[in-house]
């Protein structure tokens, strides 16, 4: 017992020294005349100064700071070096998040026309201003590299289109033209005409924008890039409250209107867009999958299958998720 006692009491005083003097111990040992201790006792002292004497000794050893500065290499044991002072280690630096530049605008521009009532039509749309204001609101929102024009024109055939080349989309004004003609037959006055174009205009806008988003940010998907493309539009309109959900319709009822201008026979299947009744039933399915309950008269009145109706929300939220994702890194900070 007071063999323990003594090296407990010893080893306090080597913690307090090592903090204080770096592990210096006195090893003078007592002096036999003074002690007034028998031989036997001063022998058995003797002897635990001895092993205290090693335990300081193998303490100072393995306490002793390594130099962090090489590494240990093999199973060489590592010699104390208390003169080097111990390095910190170096922590990864942290990436940097690479911020891009915005150095473009979106920009609707207004092509020369030979015919005159698409001279009056351009002026009309530009004096409405709504496509501008649709412009300025991508402008807030997405970052580009350069200037990203949406051209109205007379192109001398009836269709809307986004180029590789030039990095920017025609709205062919034989197209807005088309729309009026399609529409004309189910709609009760000039104003709701009015409204049934502009609304097919937007959505066709919105998907040729899928596709320039899709050129310019190089954006990996799966599936039809046309299929995409009227997705983002779905997306954009649903999105943009009561009126675009509307919009987003009116593009569908286009499809289903103008499906029945193809002879059965004749169907082009080789190509790379849907089916016109496809892409009615599919922005149908997605509207109905945004909201099941608001829109639950989709299922019936307008034709919406329940074998597809049950898998709309979650064909909206996958559709949902891949351009949040994809278009991240490129909105505006203040936006995200």
């Amino acid at each position: 017992m007071k063999k323990i006692i003594i090296l407990i009491i010893v080893g306090l005083v080597l913690v307090a020294g090592s903090v204080a003097t770096g592990y210096v111990l006195t090893r003078d040992k007592p002096k036999t005349a003074d002690s007034g201790l028998s031989d036997a006792q001063q022998q058995e002292i003797d002897r635990l100064q001895k092993e205290l004497d090693t335990l300081k000794e193998n303490k100072d050893f393995n306490e002793a700071p390594a130099s962090t500065n090489e590494p240990t290499t093999g199973g060489a044991t590592p010699q104390p070096t208390p003169q080097s002072t111990p390095q910190p280690t170096p922590q990864p630096a942290t990436p940097k998040k690479t911020v891009l530049a915005d150095l473009g605008d979106f920009k609707i521009v207004y092509g020369a026309t030979q015919s005159p009532q698409y001279t009056e039509m351009n002026r009309l749309i530009k004096g409405s201003g709504i496509f501008e204001e649709t412009a300025s609101f991508l402008n807030l929102l997405l970052i580009l590299q350069k200037d990203f024009p949406i051209t109205f024109k007379e192109c001398g055939f009836v269709n809307a289109y986004y180029t590789l080349a030039t990095k920017e989309i025609f709205i062919c004004d034989e197209l807005v033209e088309n729309f009026a003609q399609n529409f004309v037959y189910f709609v009760s006055s000039e104003a709701e005409l009015d409204k049934a174009v502009t609304d097919a205009t937007f959505f066709i806008l919105f998907h040729e924008l899928g596709h320039g988003l899709i050129d310019i940010y190089d954006l990996t998907y799966s599936g039809k890039e046309e299929d995409v493309a009227d997705q983002l539009s779905t997306l954009v309109l649903v999105n943009l409250g009561e009126d675009g959900a509307k919009a987003a319709i009116t593009g569908a009822n286009l499809f289903y209107i103008t499906s029945s201008n193809i002879d059965a026979g004749s169907y082009p299947f080789w190509d790379e867009h849907s089916l016109n009744q496809q892409r009615y039933y599919n922005i149908l399915c997605w509207v109905y999958g945004s909201d099941p309950q608001k829109y639950s008269n989709f299922v019936g009145v307008y034709g919406l299958p329940q074998e597809r109706a049950v898998r709309c929300q979650r064909e909206y939220e996958n559709m949902s998720e891949f351009w949040d994702v994809a278009i991240e890194p490129f909105v505006k900070e203040e936006f995200k």
